[in-house]
């Protein structure tokens, strides 16, 4: 909730260093996909930045994230698009090839401004050249919650998560419930974020890219990849498997207490709060192979300005003010968002997202090719077609995706 008391806040600390407001009336329009964290955070930051510049005024359009990318980009295509929006990392080659963003221009950030304020993970991909074509936003990790009361039920200790693959999938067929018939009425690990667990799984079991963008090809069908999609049929498959798609399909099996294991990113805490407050929770680092270092696969978002905008400076002053440590420190309170900026790391106030920081990978995937990989996890959980059969098809199709997202 918006409250006098945060706008208070948020305007005493706001010391950004921005060239003065346009003196003539700017609209600004800004799309980003709903999230309910984020999406109260963002209605404080536009409340004091219309404040700190009277004369440029910001209209946000939230769609829901299955509808987002369609909506955007047909009116990208039109040529009616926002003025500001939010794309994902792995969106930042198909959106700067197409001609799509507005470069961000000295009299809001240098490049050497970006290069040092900014880790140099959370803004490269948005590079070109001396240019920089974004700046990062909802700044991820992976961790791993744990639903404390059903975990004791299942006689686990969540003070002592377990620490390997081999573990959570023992302790979480533990923790799976069946009916008479054998169908899962709790889950022991909810999957229904499927790309959380199958990047934990690829980008700790292959050493080399996941998606090499340069070849244009997906390397998942190598062995290392098929071994962490072995462990993926170990999740699904049989007698064994610990959840499955038909079990709560589309729902918030763990915030609905049906699941005692969650893999999800830091920003899962404000969703909690929000539509889960009661339940009590530890919150571990996610599993990693025997034997092997951890690996946390790393994502964010950034926000960017639209080529075609009739107020490109006034668009990067807002987008400016967004990613600035004012910003970074409202999504970080109120959405559970990590820094982007080094100096802020240590205002992390969980212990394991932050260390869990000192371990991150960040993601290569490239274009809007996630749906390929959500549909190899179902696949995999649902047929019993041999998983190294369902690679090779989800490779092939993901090899095209790339392609014409680079194209």
């Amino acid at each position: 909730m918006i409250t006098a008391a945060l706008i208070s806040v948020l305007l005493a600390v706001a010391v950004v260093s921005l060239p003065p407001a346009a003196a003539q009336q700017a609209g600004i329009v800004h799309w980003q996909h709903f999230h309910e964290g984020r999406a109260n955070a963002l209605r404080g930051l536009v409340q004091v930045f219309e404040r700190q510049n009277p004369g440029i005024r910001v209209q946000t359009d939230l769609p829901p994230y299955e509808q987002y990318f369609a909506k955007l980009l047909s009116a990208l295509a039109a040529g009616t698009g926002p003025d500001v929006f939010q794309i994902a990392m792995e969106n930042a080659e198909q959106f700067i090839n197409a001609g799509f963003l507005a470069p961000v221009p000295d009299s809001v950030a240098t490049p050497r401004f970006i290069g040092e304020n900014y880790l140099s993970w959370t803004t490269e991909r948005f590079r070109r050249g001396n240019r920089y074509y974004g700046l990062p936003t909802d700044v991820q990790h992976l961790v791993m919650y744990i639903s404390d009361d059903l975990a004791r039920e299942a006689g686990l200790d969540p003070t002592r998560p377990p620490t390997t693959w081999d573990e959570l999938i023992a302790a979480a067929r533990r923790a799976t419930k069946r009916d008479a018939a054998g169908s899962i009425i709790q889950a022991g690990l909810d999957t229904r974020y499927r790309w959380a667990v199958y990047s934990s799984l690829l980008y700790q079991h292959m050493e080399g890219p996941v998606i090499d963008a340069r070849a244009k090809r997906a390397n998942y069908d190598s062995p290392q990849g098929l071994a962490a999609w072995k462990v993926a049929e170990e999740l699904l498959r049989g007698a064994g498997a610990v959840d499955s798609p038909r079990f709560l399909p589309g729902q918030r099996k763990w915030e609905f207490r049906r699941a005692v294991f969650y893999i999800n990113h830091p920003v899962n805490r404000s969703v909690i709060a929000a539509l889960a407050p009661d339940i009590k929770y530890t919150i571990a680092t996610i599993p990693r192979i025997r034997g092997k270092p951890l690996v946390v696969p790393g994502h964010h978002w950034a926000y960017v300005v639209n080529a075609k905008s009739r107020n490109v400076e006034a668009a990067w002053r807002w987008v400016s003010f967004l990613t600035s440590r004012v910003g970074q420190r409202t999504w970080m309170k109120n959405a559970g968002d990590l820094p982007a900026s080094p100096d802020l790391l240590a205002e992390e106030p969980n212990p394991v997202v932050r260390e869990s920081l000192k371990f991150v990978r960040p993601v290569d995937y490239v274009g809007v090719c996630d749906p390929i990989r959500n549909d190899l996890w179902d696949a995999i959980a649902l047929t019993t077609t041999p998983v190294e059969q369902l690679v090779k098809a989800a490779v092939e199709k993901e090899n095209a995706c790339v392609a014409e997202a680079l194209k």
